[in-house]
C-alpha cells in the first residue's frame, strides 16, 4: 500500500494483494489516515478483482469515516469492479471518480 499525502487528502493505493482480501484490511486502512486528513482516497487501479471481504472493506472504511467526518473516494476502479459496485448496489454508497 502506498500513501501520499496533499493538504488535507491522503491517497493510498491499494494493490491485488491477499491482504486486500482479508476483514481486518480496514483496520490498516484506518490506522493511516490522521486527524488532519479530511478526505481519503482509495487508488484500486491495481485491483484485478473485488471479492466479498474487498466489499466489506470498504462499506466498513466508508463508515467508520463517516463517522469521524470525513470522507471516502474510490478511484481506478476497472469496468466489472464497477458493474460489481453496481450490481451490489454499493455505487449507490461509495463514491467513485
Amino acid at each position: 500500500m502506498k500513501i501520499t499525502r496533499l493538504g488535507n487528502e491522503c491517497r493510498l493505493q491499494i494493490t491485488d494483494d491477499p491482504i486486500f482480501r482479508e476483514f481486518g484490511f480496514s483496520r490498516i486502512v484506518l490506522e493511516q489516515v490522521t486527524d488532519a486528513d479530511h478526505h481519503v482516497v482509495l487508488d484500486l487501479s491495481l485491483v484485478i478483482t473485488l471479492h466479498s471481504p474487498g466489499l466489506a472493506n470498504l462499506v466498513a472504511i466508508h463508515v467508520n469515516l463517516k463517522k469521524r467526518g470525513k470522507t471516502l473516494t474510490l478511484t481506478g476502479l476497472n469496468e466489472q469492479n464497477h458493474r460489481l459496485l453496481r450490481a451490489t448496489n454499493l455505487d449507490k454508497l461509495l463514491t467513485t471518480r
